[in-house]
């Protein structure tokens, strides 16, 4: 019976010494895993807040592109305008000529 007692707690502690590698494996595996998570939260952070000033940029772009819109459109305008009363002032012209 000893000896069976024996043979028993013989395989209990090898057990328990196998549970103990894995588990400082497991902890070893879990620390790793933790500063992978810390890196991937900054670089997300980093390109949120990169995405924010694209963003910016992308609105500041889009403003200029509607006011330069804005300015060609007055600036035609102020073209048919011109050729209009050159071209009335040309035939006013010709009129007090003849």
């Amino acid at each position: 019976m000893k000896e069976m007692f024996d043979i028993e707690m013989a395989e209990a502690r090898k057990l328990i010494e196998d549970i103990k590698r894995e588990a400082v494996s497991a902890n070893g595996k879990l620390q790793q895993a933790e500063v992978e998570v810390k890196k991937q939260r900054a670089r997300y952070t980093e390109i949120t807040n990169l995405r924010e000033v694209d963003r910016k940029e992308v609105d500041a772009i889009e403003r200029q592109i509607a006011e330069n819109q804005a300015v060609r459109f007055q600036f035609t305008i102020i073209l048919e305008n011109s050729r209009r009363y050159t071209n009335d002032f040309s035939g006013r012209l010709i009129t007090i000529v003849n």
